[in-house]
């Protein structure tokens, strides 16, 4: 069996692992990069999920910064995001598109510019591991089963699959049933005309969500739609499926005639069982088709509009959640409480979707703390977590899960591995001043 090695090895190329493996090789580290498909930036590039939200906390104060507003401003520059703009749902003081074929592109330069070595198309399938260390990833491609060493592991897997294989402690879904938030398999539609959407909207208020920015939009198109109410509620009766939705959410694109939607919802799916993951990619499709030709039929703006892209893969909002140093909570969020080991501030709502039904529960919460103790799983000396499955409780994973605060994390975490690389220590054992001081210099905000 083949022996891959490197200082830090890195298991996902999702938003959390590319930006976690550009932060460790700045630092000075020989970074290896795994990921299972052919492509960078996970839920951001093969799952559809556009625009990000957010960079801002709800008074509009940027608490996102680093390595993510590097990527939005390179985008900026290569004509593929307008940046930061005012989202007119109101559910957020900022929304940020992008085109994911430039990211894709983007995200592969920033690693190579820094020195990481990407492998592309190998499973991670298990990990070896003696006392309180992992020693090794079991992996696969097309040249048969590899072992990848490393001394410090970052699990970037979304579904903290490298803790789990370690033996770490993690819950899942729902404490009472471990049931999970909805998979939505999103999907783009061009040829949009967002001018007959703003006219609809300024005249019928009561038809969309009720922090809609109406004012704004006397002067401006939408840049983001959560609503047509009775509409989907008359449309609902012309699926051949049911979908557990009570609106169409809509986001135009980084090219003014395009909208992504995300409207499907697949129940029961848990992204840790391949017979789940299959069957919520095959149904979303399905109500991908279905939907999609509804809002050509019905809305105003799509009437000539077409079905452009489906994500590669269904978006996930929650799996396993790691039991760390730290548990994160609804407490200390809504509280806006910060920590002497914060890694970054993220102040995204609490907002988790109803397993079995069309609705979801939301809380405001001011900006808050991460500590790098979320990102450390228990039982294991030299891995870090970073992503949607930190330590935190349910509520708080519904913040947390968003992609500029798994990017930040990210970052947060290929530093710490660095860190730890370079004085020869344990991931636990770092001082968290130094690696504040670090994150500092590299323009992440603090507080």
């Amino acid at each position: 069996m083949k022996t891959i090695q490197s200082q830090i090895v890195i298991a996902g190329g999702g938003p959390s692992g590319s930006l976690a493996a550009i932060a460790a090789a700045r630092n000075g580290a020989k970074v290896l990069l795994v990921e299972q498909y052919g492509c960078l930036g996970g839920m951001a590039t093969m799952g559809s999920v556009n625009p990000w939200m957010s960079f801002h906390d709800k008074a509009g104060n940027q608490v996102i910064a680093g390595i993510p507003q590097e990527i939005v401003g390179s985008l900026i520059a290569l004509g593929a995001s307008p940046g930061h703009v005012v989202d007119t749902m109101g559910e957020t003081s900022t929304i940020t598109p992008f085109d994911p074929e430039t990211l894709k592109a983007l995200l592969v330069k920033m690693c190579l510019d820094a020195g990481v070595e990407i492998l592309y198309h190998t499973f991670i399938f298990d990990a070896e591991f003696r006392d309180d260390k992992v020693t090794a990833l079991c992996a696969a491609n097309k040249n048969g089963q590899v072992r990848i060493e490393g001394d410090v592991f970052i699990d970037c897997t979304g579904d903290a699959d490298i803790a789990a294989y370690a033996g770490c402690p993690y819950e899942i879904g729902r404490p009472e049933d471990g049931m999970m938030q909805p998979g939505t398999m999103n999907f783009s539609m061009a040829n949009v005309d967002f001018e007959p959407i703003r006219a609809y909207m300024t005249k019928h208020h009561d038809e969309f969500h009720h922090r809609t920015l109406f004012d704004l939009l006397e002067t401006q198109e939408p840049s983001s739609v959560s609503g047509f109410f009775s509409i989907w509620n008359k449309v609902r009766s012309e699926i051949s499926m049911p979908i557990m939705r009570d609106r169409f959410l809509i986001f135009k694109g980084y090219r003014g005639d395009v909208a992504t939607v995300n409207t499907t919802r697949v129940i029961g799916i848990n992204s840790t069982e391949t017979k789940d993951l299959t069957r919520g990619e095959i149904e979303g499709r399905f109500q991908v088709m279905e939907v999609s030709k509804l809002m050509v039929k019905y809305l105003p703006g799509f009437e000539n509009a077409y079905l452009l892209s489906t994500g590669s893969v269904i978006g996930i909002r929650e799996s396993r959640r790691i039991t760390g140093e730290y548990v994160l909570n609804k407490e200390d969020l809504i509280s806006g409480r910060n920590f002497p080991d914060d890694v970054m501030i993220n102040a995204y709502t609490i907002d988790v979707h109803d397993p079995n039904g069309a609705g979801f529960t939301q809380y405001e919460v001011p900006p808050y703390g991460i500590p790098y103790r979320s990102l450390l799983p228990q039982k294991i000396s030299n891995l870090i977590v970073a992503g949607r499955s930190i330590s935190t409780t349910r509520e708080a994973q519904g913040s947390v899960r968003t992609t500029p605060s798994c990017m930040a994390m990210g970052q947060a975490a290929g530093t710490a591995a660095a860190l730890a690389v370079n004085q020869g220590s344990g991931v636990k054992d770092i001082d968290a001043g130094a690696l504040r001081d670090l994150l500092k210099k590299a323009n992440v905000y603090l507080g």
